[in-house]
């Protein structure tokens, strides 16, 4: 069945890798107010050390299966890191096998932004071909603490958010556990058939954390049909132009209830 324009789904933000779920509380009020429901959560990986990709998967998937088994539908919108995250929560909860199955509620897509995506038993670490970290995350602490951090965070992730803001971002931001991106998803949902006309990529033209030409790659990488759309933005328009990055959304649900 598709999804009827009327019955706007409930969307589930999954943050990316160092960042709080409160980073993301202008995207949700203002998905919020195009009358969407809207919420998000911290990943388990933030601020912790020890803390696996599918740690992460569990923790959201323990928030959304008993709103699914309620009968809700959701679109989940991943960033970044949490495209990962993401890519293992919508694996077996689609709406369309539900549905076949006589169950109400599931996951209706997935809305990537800016986000990392893995091929199947492969961690983070292992797509970048054996390079090293990215330049601007620090591994001082990984050794000893079992976690790294972040450098030039405005050139990183903020450059096009108003100063106050992204020095709030900043103080906001956690450690991140090393094995979240040394460990391999358990699966990659997007992959599915049952995804197909239902997986969207929201690329960011002016990333510093994920250059374009990585996002890019991603894409032709994955082996599958997205639903494509741009942004001129950093890596975090939910900070820059939340409005701007609601409508983009909004678009994509719809192009999703054609299928």
């Amino acid at each position: 069945m598709a999804v009827t324009p009327s019955s706007k789904p409930h969307i589930f933000v999954i943050p990316g890798a160092y960042h709080p779920g409160s980073t993301f509380n202008l995207f949700i009020q203002s998905l919020e107010a195009a009358g969407f429901s809207a919420e998000t959560t911290t990943n388990r990986s933030a601020g912790n050390a020890g803390i696996t990709v599918q740690d992460d998967v569990a923790h959201v998937q323990s928030i959304l299966i008993p709103q699914i088994d309620e009968g809700k539908d959701i679109v989940v919108v991943a960033h970044s890191y949490g495209g990962v995250v993401g890519s293992g929560v919508i694996a077996g909860l689609d709406k369309r096998s539900r549905e076949a199955r006589g169950l109400k509620g599931g996951v209706i897509g997935i809305i990537c932004i800016a986000a990392l995506m893995t091929a199947p038993e492969k961690s983070i670490l292992e797509m970048r071909s054996g390079e090293a970290w990215s330049p601007w995350v620090d591994t001082s602490k990984l050794e000893s603490e079992g976690v790294t951090y972040t450098r030039n965070q405005i050139e990183t992730f903020y450059h096009d958010v108003s100063p106050e803001l992204a020095k709030t971002m900043i103080a906001s931001l956690t450690s991140q556990s090393g094995l979240s991106v040394q460990s391999k998803p358990a699966a990659v949902g997007w992959l599915d058939g049952v995804y197909d006309g239902r997986r969207a990529y929201i690329r960011c033209l002016q990333d510093g954390a994920l250059p374009l030409a990585a996002q890019d790659g991603l894409l032709a990488q994955s082996g599958v049909e997205w639903i494509i759309r741009s942004l001129e933005a950093s890596h975090s328009p939910y900070l820059s132009m939340p409005d701007e990055l609601t409508g983009v959304v909004a678009e994509i649900v719809a192009e999703f209830a054609k299928s």
